[in-house]
Order: C-alpha cells, then sequence, then structure tokens
C-alpha cells in the first residue's frame, strides 16, 4: 500500500510541473495568447499633372509620389470623369508614369484625372486633379465679318492677309471643328478659288490666270499626296462658302472663259506648296 500511495504522489508533482511549464494552473498568472499584428494602415496617393494643355498635344501625369507606410503600393490604376466626352485617352492607365493624349476638341472643356493605389494589404486610396484642356483653333480665326458687309465686293474681308476670305474661314471651321489637317487642306483650295475670282479682274488677267490654275493644281497634288479620305469631295463645300454672291459666281465664270484652250499639267506633290 505504501508503495501504491508512492507512486501516485509522484505522478502528482510530475503533472503538476507539467502545467506550470506550459502557463497551466488553476493558480493565476501564467502566459496569455500572442500580440495581435497591428492594423495595416492605407496608403496615400498623390498625383503629378499639368493644370493645363492644348487641344492635339500630350502630358506626362505621374502617380510616383504615392506612398504606403507600412508596405508597398502594388497597383495604380488611372481614370478620367469626363462630363463633356472631349477627346482625350489615358496612354497606360497601369503604369506609374504615363500620358495623357488630348486629341481635336470643339470648345475648351475640363477634365477630371483619377488615380486610385492599392497597397500590399488591398487597402486602397485615391486622389483627383483637374486640367483644363484648350481649343486654341478658334482663337487663331480672324474676326467674323457682318454677312452683308462681306459681300460687298468680290474680294471681300481678308483681314489676315492670307488669301482666304475671312467668312470662308469660319464656316470652314464651323464644318469640320474637330478636323485640322481636313481644314487645312481646304483653305489651300479655297486660296485657289478666290485667286480665281481675282484673276479677271486683275490689271494682267492672263498672268493672273496662270497663278490661280498653278495653285488648283497645287492643291489637288497636295490632297492626294495627304490621303485625306474624301478631301477632293469637299471642294464642293468649299465653293459653295466662296461662290456666295452673283458678282462671285461671274468673276469665277469669266475666269473659267479665260482657260478656254489651256491645259495645266497635274504637279508633283515633291514640288508643290502645301502650305497657305
Amino acid at each position: 500500500m505504501k508503495r501504491r500511495q508512492s507512486t501516485i504522489s509522484i505522478l502528482s508533482l510530475f503533472s503538476t510541473l507539467l502545467l506550470s511549464a506550459c502557463g497551466g494552473g488553476s493558480g493565476g498568472g501564467g502566459g496569455g495568447s500572442a500580440p495581435a499584428p497591428a492594423a495595416n494602415v492605407p496608403p496615400q496617393a498623390a498625383i503629378s499633372a499639368p493644370s493645363s494643355a492644348n487641344e492635339r498635344t500630350s502630358a506626362e501625369i505621374s502617380g510616383t509620389g504615392s506612398s504606403d507606410s507600412d508596405g508597398s503600393i502594388s497597383a495604380y490604376e488611372w481614370s478620367l470623369d469626363n462630363p463633356d466626352n472631349i477627346n482625350v485617352s489615358i496612354e497606360n492607365p497601369t503604369q506609374v508614369n504615363t500620358k495623357l493624349v488630348f486629341g481635336e476638341i470643339q470648345t475648351t472643356a475640363d477634365i477630371t484625372l483619377n488615380l486610385k493605389v492599392t497597397d500590399n494589404a488591398d487597402a486602397t486610396a485615391s486622389a483627383q486633379t483637374t486640367i483644363r484642356i484648350a481649343e486654341i483653333d478658334a482663337a487663331t480665326l480672324p474676326p467674323e465679318p457682318d454677312a452683308e458687309a462681306g459681300r460687298q465686293t468680290v474680294q471681300g474681308i481678308d483681314t489676315n492677309s492670307n488669301g482666304v476670305r475671312d467668312d470662308v474661314e469660319h464656316s470652314l471651321y464651323r464644318l469640320y471643328p474637330l478636323d485640322t489637317p481636313r481644314r487645312e487642306m481646304l483653305l489651300i483650295g479655297a486660296q485657289a478659288v478666290q485667286m480665281e475670282l481675282l484673276a479677271a479682274g486683275s490689271e494682267n488677267p492672263q498672268s493672273a490666270g496662270d497663278v490661280a490654275s498653278r495653285r488648283s493644281a497645287e492643291f489637288i497634288a497636295c490632297a492626294i499626296a495627304s490621303r485625306i479620305s474624301g478631301v477632293l469631295n469637299d471642294t464642293d463645300a468649299v465653293d459653295f462658302f466662296t461662290l456666295d454672291a452673283d458678282a462671285r459666281i461671274q468673276a469665277y465664270l469669266a475666269y473659267e472663259a479665260s482657260r478656254a484652250g489651256t491645259v495645266q499639267r497635274a504637279m508633283d506633290p515633291n514640288s508643290a506648296n502645301c502650305s497657305l
């Protein structure tokens, strides 16, 4: 009986030591669970971009100023708020450094550029900035003349002296506000028609007619070389805008009559003047 009691005492002592080593026991005070990890700190988004830009240009934008104090940024996402649906795009919308590309626009407008960043714990942050996109073509147009005043003479009003009447420039802009290459090509055509109108009334109609005919041939050569779809068909619009009064129609018919029997050879675009 003594041996049995001794064995029980030894087992009891061993169990007590084992519980103590594991932090157990009923008497208050052992170790507890491991401390909880610190909560993730969200990242901060920052945008570097210009406050304004002109149409038909591009601008660098960057999110390198963004940061994450307790980790790293794993993703960048650029987007646009574009209520006027103007022609602008983001070149690579998931890159930290990328580019905005501005196309042709009809009126100056504002867009909002957004950047969303995501950190390595999937927390997100956003930043926004406003960019004004300027329409620059309308500002280069000459003042639009009064319609009645502009028809007082065959020559009309050409305040910027580029050989195209001011009213015709405005008409072509209204017709193609978002197509500068087409407008610029048609201005050459309008210049040629204006030269034809004025040839018959010049001091030397034959010489002036030759110059006008050459300019018309240059327009055709340049239009073909430009590969602008259907631009030669747009000469109907040029004639409509330019021959807008009886006196101008008569002047054009006189030019046509003076060219009867003459031949104007096709011109090589490489030797043509394809600008005003």
